[in-house]
């Protein structure tokens, strides 16, 4: 029986993943480097900085770990400011109901707590999750299993029992890692990526059933 359902934050709850990867994108221009955002899909879903140090090596780049995640979050804020933080459509119910069903739910974001406790109150679905766990109080990021199975001990279940949502292709890794059911959330307007490992896609929030998110039956 499965009882609790993890989400990723960025790209899963907020719309939020585009803004990561265009600073990315934009600080490596600063820096002489012209890539797409296709070019850094190996990359998705991990923590800034396994990101940039990955970057830095790959690129040969001067700056620091540390400079670059900072102008990537100045360059996140920015476009935040210009456009908006808004949730993907239909998740924010969705998180509401399995919450009103008695479903333990989490937040197992690569990003800064603060930045998840920030938007979950924005989106006020923050009483809604049991726990929150930060890819940065992991020593290993996505895609290793150690951010899910953080989170399942928090809740106090088996991984089993528990249910993965996840947007890229190192969010879903960790999740079947982690020995976990394993949904790849994939909206029109996302990056390609090869979710092929979760156990199914999804591309819609809007009106889906709670068993279908549970699949109990399976």
């Amino acid at each position: 029986m499965r009882r609790a359902v993890l989400f990723d934050m960025d790209g899963v709850i907020s719309d939020t993943e585009r803004f990561y990867i265009d600073g990315m994108v934009e600080k490596l221009k600063e820096e002489g480097v012209v890539i797409t955002p296709w070019d850094l899909k190996d990359l998705f879903g991990s923590t800034q900085v396994y990101i940039w140090n990955q970057l830095i090596e790959r690129y040969h780049l001067e700056g620091t770990v540390e400079e670059y995640v900072d102008a990537v979050h100045e360059i996140r804020d920015r476009l935040i400011q210009r456009e908006g933080l808004h949730p993907m459509p239909g998740v924010l119910e969705l998180i509401r109901e399995l919450h009103e069903a008695g479903v333990l739910l989490a937040v197992a974001s690569s990003s800064p707590r603060e930045t998840i406790e920030r938007n979950m109150k924005m989106f006020d679905v923050l009483d809604c999750f049991d726990t929150i766990v930060s890819g940065l109080e992991c020593r290993q990021g996505k895609p290793a299993p150690e951010i899910y199975l953080k989170a399942a001990e928090n809740l106090g279940v088996m991984p089993k029992e528990c249910v993965v949502i996840e947007d890229s292709v190192n969010g879903v890794k960790a999740g079947k890692a982690a020995g976990m059911y394993c949904h790849a959330y994939v909206p029109p307007q996302a990056y390609s990526q090869d979710v092929s490992v979760a156990d199914d896609v999804i591309t819609s929030f809007a009106g889906l059933p709670i068993d279908d998110i549970l699949r109990n039956n399976k």
